[in-house]
């Protein structure tokens, strides 16, 4: 039985879902040079012998998506950028549920960027999903909690012409780091770079 997933989504910047198509093509390609390779099939053979290689070719496949040197679909991609990610925020731990009053979805307060013109969709293991909103709901909640306060005193627009104000607000939105952001940073660290 497969591992539970729960989708998510990433946003990024225009092209990106091209780029990311181009290097999972390389992928897929370099899957099947290794298949012909290592596990050619005679259409001559018995069919038995034939699913057993099949098969055998699968197993192989499965446990190189697993440790991560073969990553032919956004999933698996993703799963294993997404852990990168966390491990170099230190993150990569577990953690307490996010607190009741969190955000769980939509825009978060504080969250400074809003328009991302593509979506890529992911499934990550459910696990990992957890652990992402948790991460980020635990790491931003001191500052969401200082935002909300911070705009309940100042109701309206927060603009640079409000100075000091303006200031604290951008620095506390600075501390908001949302499950986008890592999932932005996941997807750029997971694309070659030119």
């Amino acid at each position: 039985m497969p591992a539970a997933t729960t989708p998510v989504q990433a946003r990024v910047s225009y092209g990106t879902r091209a780029r990311l198509a181009e290097h999972l093509a390389a992928e897929k390609n370099a899957r099947r040079a290794l298949i012909a390779e290592r596990f050619p099939v005679d259409p001559e053979a018995p069919a038995a012998q034939r699913a057993r290689v099949r098969a055998e070719a699968r197993a192989y496949l499965q446990g190189m998506r697993q440790r991560g040197e073969l990553c032919d679909s956004v999933d698996v991609l993703m799963m294993h950028a997404v852990r990168a990610e966390l491990g170099e925020r230190g993150w990569d731990h577990p953690w307490p549920p996010p607190p009741p009053t969190a955000p769980h979805s939509g825009r978060w307060p504080g969250s400074l960027d809003g328009a991302w013109p593509e979506v890529i969709p992911i499934r990550l293991p459910a696990e990992l999903a957890e652990r992402l909103q948790a991460a980020c709901a635990n790491v931003s909640m001191p500052a969401i909690v200082e935002i909300r306060a911070l705009r309940d005193a100042n109701p309206g627009p927060i603009t640079p012409a409000d100075g000091v104000l303006w200031e604290r607000y951008q620095a506390l939105a600075a501390k908001v780091i949302t499950p986008g952001d890592v999932l932005r940073a996941a997807v750029a660290r997971a694309l070659p770079h030119d």
